[in-house]
């Protein structure tokens, strides 16, 4: 092998070894293969996934999008008409939407362009993994600034941290994975006292009862994130979306985002779920009514303490240890996300908001994996 090309060749991958890698954890067929169980017996719940949106509901969309493309395309009127579409929704001008492949794709956008090697971005601890990777993936630093006690922003010491000249602060709101939501009076303050961008994560918004989205055309330095993932049920076909000022959305597009960023596939099934909002509502609001009832019935559990969530996912504290509960429901076919600790909790587990039936084997199973430690 030529002797630079092998040095660079090894720089690179010594220097990936510093990158975080992506753990999806178990999958549903990889643990029915562990068990010898069929998939349809695995129930998963540690990626955050709307299982209210009906499968058969999608199908129908999917079934009505594959018969009206040509796949031999590439997207182009479908996009335009997909960011009126979104518009509409958020009440924004088409002119302030960037769409991208989900939104996990539209933080390494905004990386790509705002960053560059030495750079500095800030962001709070504990949140979403993927700004962290993005950053170093430019070469940048990342810096971080735990959350206060209860969850809430420290603006001090994010503004104190910010003197080092950081050029974007990423904040995830209702933030993954504590489940609260930050008040738009504390970004509002935010945007006016950090002198670089702030991007705000809205994937989990439609589950709350807020958003900064208004804001955003008069701030010339926010950039709110939204996915098709989450409320819509699209995890599995990428679809995201950015919403900014116009100046901003139109260099973002026409400079720096790829062509054709996202599949003609997703962006057709992303225009006929708008058009069938009423579907999707009724699945969001039958998530919250779900969302109550777990919490309630976690914290009825001995030596478990369920916090408040404004997202599709319930942050759980166990008072034995999260190793052994996460093992315990994986041997029951139980697949959920072991955070183990989170500020000053330890024993945390992060579980997605699912159907009664669902909800109901998941309680049951954790409440025999609880009693089998104590024994």
């Amino acid at each position: 092998m030529n002797e630079k090309r092998r040095s660079w060749l090894k720089q690179f991958l010594e220097e990936a070894q510093a990158l975080s890698r992506y753990d999806v954890g178990e999958t549903i067929d990889g643990l029915a293969r562990k068990l010898n169980r069929r998939p349809s017996e695995i129930l998963k719940l540690n990626s955050n996934e709307n299982f209210f949106v009906p499968k058969e509901f999608l199908k129908r969309v999917l079934s009505e999008v594959v018969e009206e493309i040509d796949p031999r395309i590439y997207p182009r009127d479908e996009r335009l008409e997909l960011e009126e579409a979104v518009s509409r929704y958020v009440k924004v001008s088409a002119r302030q939407i960037v769409t991208g492949e989900g939104s996990d794709q539209l933080i390494d956008l905004v990386s790509r362009a705002f960053l560059k090697h030495g750079d500095v971005a800030l962001s709070i601890s504990p949140t979403f993994s993927m700004y962290q990777r993005c950053v170093k993936i430019q070469g940048a630093k990342f810096v971080v600034v735990p959350l206060r006690e209860g969850f809430s922003l420290d603006i001090n010491g994010i503004l104190d941290s910010a003197k080092s000249g950081a050029k974007l602060l990423f904040l995830c709101s209702p933030n993954n994975p504590t489940a609260n939501q930050f008040e738009p009076e504390e970004i509002q303050h935010l945007l006016e006292e950090f002198e670089g961008l702030v991007i705000v994560d809205e994937a989990y918004a439609e589950f709350s009862e807020q958003s900064i989205v208004p804001l955003a055309e008069k701030n010339e330095n926010l950039i709110v994130l939204r996915t098709f993932s989450k409320a819509f049920g699209l995890a599995g076909l990428r679809l995201g979306y950015a919403i900014s000022n116009t100046e901003l959305a139109s260099t973002l597009t026409e400079r720096y985002q790829m062509p054709y960023s996202a599949a003609l596939t997703a962006i057709k099934t992303g225009i006929k779920l708008l058009e069938r909002m009423d579907t999707i509502k009724k699945a969001i609001q039958e998530l919250k009514v779900e969302r109550k009832n777990m919490i309630e019935r976690l914290n009825d559990m001995s030596g478990v303490h369920a916090f408040n969530s404004k997202t599709n996912f319930v942050l759980v504290r166990v008072g034995k240890s999260s190793d052994w509960v996460c093992n315990g429901l994986l041997n029951r076919g139980i697949i959920i996300r072991n955070l183990g600790r989170v500020l000053k909790f330890d024993n945390c587990l992060r579980v997605t908001i699912a159907p009664p039936e669902m909800t109901e084997r998941f309680l049951v199973e954790l409440g025999r994996v609880l009693d089998e430690q104590s024994v």
